[in-house]
């Protein structure tokens, strides 16, 4: 018994270690995702809107607003999605940086490459 003391008392311990948070959490508000959800309290979505350009091509334009007095680099991505709300995978966009100053309003805009998107989602993350 005495040798098993101290293995179930490390195993206790690293139990204790583990945590219940996941990667990936995001705050989610209508159109914007954040992914880190103490980041998504410092961010405010102001607008977003939507037009159909010539040729079927979806224009999305969001601005947010950063609540802090600080600076901060973001990064964000458009998922642009069909009628049905399943992701258009051929539209996919990359991480873009972003520098948002203390307490400013940014807008952030894109137009979907492929036509046929009916909505879209912005994705921030620190």
């Amino acid at each position: 018994m005495t040798r098993l003391l101290p293995v179930l008392l490390a195993a206790a311990l690293c139990a204790g270690c583990l945590s219940s948070s996941t990667a990936g959490v995001s705050a989610e508000r209508g159109r914007l995702s954040v992914e880190d959800p103490a980041f998504a309290s410092r961010i405010e979505l102001v607008q977003d809107q939507t037009v159909v350009l010539d040729g079927g091509f979806l224009k999305a334009q969001v601005t947010i607003r950063h609540r802090e007095r600080h600076d901060a680099t973001v990064q964000y991505r458009f998922t642009w999605k069909d009628k049905d709300g399943l992701t258009l995978k051929s539209a996919a966009t990359v991480w873009t940086p972003l520098l948002l100053h203390g307490r400013e309003e940014a807008v952030i805009e894109a137009v979907c490459p492929v036509p046929g998107a009916a909505d879209f989602r912005l994705a921030l993350r620190p």
